[in-house]
């Protein structure tokens, strides 16, 4: 069953959640003397209507699995196709549907488990999971952490719908800066073209730019719908690898993570998921910044290795950091 979970913290933040899918229900920052929502969100009644992964925690292997079919030494497997004949988001029954159960609830964290047994949508040996949202200063941290029984792709990372606005609103009318230098083309399926490429006019994202600034400007872009891209992050001293700031500029919430890529989506497809209030989302209300490693490298050598072996542990973990002026 269900259970709704709320955590707090001394500088003003607050967060929802429910165990369904380890989904986000809200998030508030205070701005000023207010407190802003940061998240799109739904009713707990409705998670089960929506099909756009609604800030749901997503995988076993996030994004996109090429043909559902993983090829590891002699074995071969064969995953639960979830778009068209990929995988997408660990197939048509992902973590983003699991009831996951809570470990440890203190005022302002909450640490989640969740056993996926050998075979589950097809992947290979017994998959266990730790999962803590904590809200530490100004920040929600996410850190994952994860084992398996036998070798198999691992890549979990939070599917957070953000409008720094406060108020339902074209999220084009954000700023967006990504540090990453090269990005992965893909095709009309988001399957990987070829190894990371350079950046280039509207892609790149170097510079803050709000984002219905040359908008479908490029092939992939249109292609695409708008940007549903994994970028290659640069390091940084700091840390920082995106920052996006509301149209009214008073909120700047800065991404922070210890994974490869970033997958910019500008919820190109979010019409027709169900909001808090009577009316529908419409497309391009909220933007996702996922932290993660990068798309089909299961299969693709020269992206990556997402292999995750028995005795290793996964550890993922993205802070987003509020700033408001």
């Amino acid at each position: 069953m269900t259970q709704l979970i709320t955590l707090s913290n001394d500088s003003g933040m607050r967060l929802s959640l429910m165990t369904t899918g380890a989904a986000l229900l809200s998030l508030t920052v205070p701005v000023g003397d207010s407190q802003r929502e940061v998240l799109l969100g739904c009713v707990p009644e409705d998670y089960a209507k929506q099909q756009v992964y609604l800030n749901a925690m997503v995988g076993r292997f996030a994004n996109r699995i090429a043909n559902s079919v993983l090829h590891y030494q002699e074995e071969t497997y064969h995953l639960v196709p979830s778009q068209g004949e990929n995988c997408l988001h660990g197939g048509k029954e992902g973590f983003d549907r699991r009831e996951w159960n809570v470990v440890e609830l203190q005022q302002d964290r909450v640490v989640l488990s969740l056993h996926s047994p050998d075979g589950d949508q097809g992947f290979p040996g017994d998959c266990d999971v730790t999962l803590t949202y904590a809200l530490e200063s100004t920040e929600l941290l996410i850190d994952i952490r994860a084992t398996v029984s036998k070798t198999c792709p691992v890549n979990l990372t939070s599917h957070g719908y953000f409008n720094l606005d406060g108020q339902r609103s074209d999220v084009r009318e954000h700023t967006l800066m990504v540090n990453a230098s090269t990005y992965l083309p893909i095709d009309e399926m988001g399957i990987p073209l070829s190894a990371a490429q350079p950046v280039e006019d509207a892609l790149d994202l170097r510079q803050p730019r709000k984002l219905k600034e040359r908008w479908l400007s490029h092939p992939q872009l249109m292609s695409a719908k708008g940007f549903d891209h994994c970028f290659f992050v640069d390091e940084k001293d700091n840390g920082v690898v995106a920052k996006l700031t509301s149209a009214d500029e008073k909120l700047t919430m800065e991404v922070l993570t210890n994974q490869p890529g970033l997958q910019v989506y500008t919820g190109n497809y979010l019409a027709g998921a169900p909001a808090r209030d009577s009316e529908l989302y419409h497309d391009y209300e909220g933007v996702c910044l996922e932290a993660q490693l990068i798309p089909d490298s299961p299969n693709r050598p020269e992206l990556g290795d997402p292999w995750l072996h028995p005795g290793k542990t996964y550890h993922h973990q993205t802070r987003y950091r509020f700033v408001a002026k």
